[in-house]
């Protein structure tokens, strides 16, 4: 069960196929296995313990990753998105004594190699100052940095072990022989990088990378949806993954009259609670959605639906290789989880892991109901999880962001943002549609119009587009007080 093994059993196949510039480039398991082998031997003679690297998806991210593996390095990816200052918090917390970049930083002075690989793709190592030697959890391979809800983010160890467990356990539980993968989301992002390149390439499948800018990516946003409906017509994907903003977005398009192609077999939505009406409508789409669920001190997946097992109001079945239990509500889970959070205690793999999900389970199937700390008590002293009015708001493709309140409050109220298109009189025609489904201490009686989305430079959502609840509600402070002391809706 390795990653390295299975490009071995690709040797004269395509493993990852390269998009740039309206090119295309092909390279097979020995062709890859020579470029990490050639990095891993610079590793291994560095004295360097931690190796940090920000870079575009490009095959050249799938050769650090691997390389850092076979050199017994710490690895630090660091999302391509993640802002200077995120960026230089990452560097000062993990101890990384190299850090690699695909373009110059003149912030950290001259570089002191410079690598190409493939002949095509340039990396700049930089020699870091580093304070204090970091102890690592024995096994570590990789320290993947959640954004959190602050602006500090968090380091999860992972043995290599526990990663190639969760991406075995997805090839089992999709089931599809040698798939064809297009990565969408950034590689750093565990998800893509668990369920998007090892499991399809344990698979005997063919990983596509395409830098993130040709997907329509600006930054951590996606600006031109365009150029993602694009890439996905050209490489003719049978699997993706989706966070539930770029579900939208598929949705969108396809309402208009796109066709999704007929290769696509399995796409998974992950990253947020998604209301089942928004995937029973991409199916009617020929989107084949499919949700789960997962946290990074999993290694990323706990449970998936299939078409195998398929229930859509669920999350789908918990892998074979973790135990869960619920006690008052919560999801806590056990067996092969992460070594610790960096500079803390580890975690004992005896211990149970409060997720801090609410959840439901039938057999062995997981209901996710929201986040333990976004259940709103109502004045009434009702308890309603955020995220539930949440999914069925945004069930509506127009819609691209919704954000509930209603802590300690007579009734709930929403900050939304809705592309132009959608008038103000479908907005609120939708809005009683959604309230008609919810129990009245649950319905949304007023909402707050935004013309411009939430975005991360306002430092309103984190990295991975999680709302920041706190600082909204005090961004919008000045709107919810008159929420309630005036009767209408109100719109900016």
């Amino acid at each position: 069960m390795s990653m390295l093994n299975s490009l071995s059993d690709l040797a004269t196949q395509p493993a990852v196929v390269a998009h740039f510039a309206n090119q295309t480039q092909q390279f097979t398991g020995t062709e890859l296995l020579q470029e990490i082998n050639k990095v891993a031997e610079i590793f291994a003679n560095s004295d360097a313990d931690a190796i940090a690297f920000q870079l575009d998806n490009t095959p050249a991210w799938l050769v650090l990753d691997a390389a850092t593996s076979v050199a017994n390095k710490v690895a630090i990816p660091i999302a391509h998105f993640f802002s200077q200052q995120q960026t230089q918090y990452v560097l000062a917390q993990c101890g990384a004594q190299l850090f690699i970049s695909d373009m110059p930083r003149l912030s950290l002075g001259a570089h002191t190699l410079s690598i190409t690989l493939f002949d095509h793709y340039t990396l700049y190592i930089y020699q870091l100052n580093v304070k204090e030697p970091i102890r690592y959890f024995k096994g570590t391979q990789k320290i993947t940095f959640t954004s959190g809800s602050t602006g500090e983010p968090k380091g999860v160890c992972l043995s290599t072990h526990s990663q190639m467990q969760v991406a075995q356990s997805l090839c089992e539980q999709i089931g599809i022989s040698k798939p064809t993968h297009l990565c969408l989301l950034p590689l750093p992002v565990l998800l893509e990088n668990i369920a998007g390149i090892y499991a399809p390439l344990l698979s005997g499948g063919c990983v596509h990378l395409m830098p993130l800018n040709e997907l329509g990516f600006v930054g951590s946003g996606l600006k031109n949806p365009e150029k993602l409906i694009s890439a996905i017509d050209s490489v003719k994907p049978n699997t993706l993954i989706l966070v539930p903003e770029l579900l939208t977005c598929l949705i969108a398009f396809a309402k208009q009259g796109w066709q999704p192609p007929k290769s696509l077999q399995f796409i998974a939505v992950g990253g947020a609670l998604v209301s089942d009406a928004l995937i029973a409508t991409a199916r009617e789409l020929n989107l084949p959605v499919y949700q789960g669920y997962g946290l990074s001190e999993a290694a990323s997946v706990v449970s998936l639906n299939t078409p195998k097992n398929d229930d859509l109001k669920s999350a789908g079945t918990v892998l074979p290789h973790i135990q869960t239990k619920i006690e008052k509500g919560q999801l806590y889970i056990k067996g092969e989880l992460f070594l610790g959070y960096l500079n803390q205690a580890p975690h004992n793999p005896n211990n149970w892991y409060a997720t801090g999900d609410l959840v439901t389970q039938h057999g062995n199937k997981l209901f996710i109901k929201g986040r333990l700390k976004n259940l709103i008590i109502t004045s009434m002293g009702r308890n309603v999880s955020a995220e539930w009015p949440e999914s069925l708001i945004l069930s509506q493709s127009a819609i691209v962001q919704a954000v509930v309140f209603g802590e300690g409050k007579p009734f709930l109220t929403a900050i939304i943002y809705a592309i132009p298109e959608l008038s103000d009189q479908q907005l609120s025609e939708h809005m009683k549609f959604i309230n008609q489904q919810l129990p009245d201490y649950a319905q949304v009686k007023k909402w707050h119009r935004l013309a411009q989305p939430l975005s991360v430079q306002q430092g309103l959502l984190t990295t991975n587009n999680r709302p920041k609840r706190q600082a909204i509600s005090q961004q919008f402070n000045l709107i919810f007080e008159q929420f309630y002391r005036l009767g209408e809706v109100i719109h900016d």
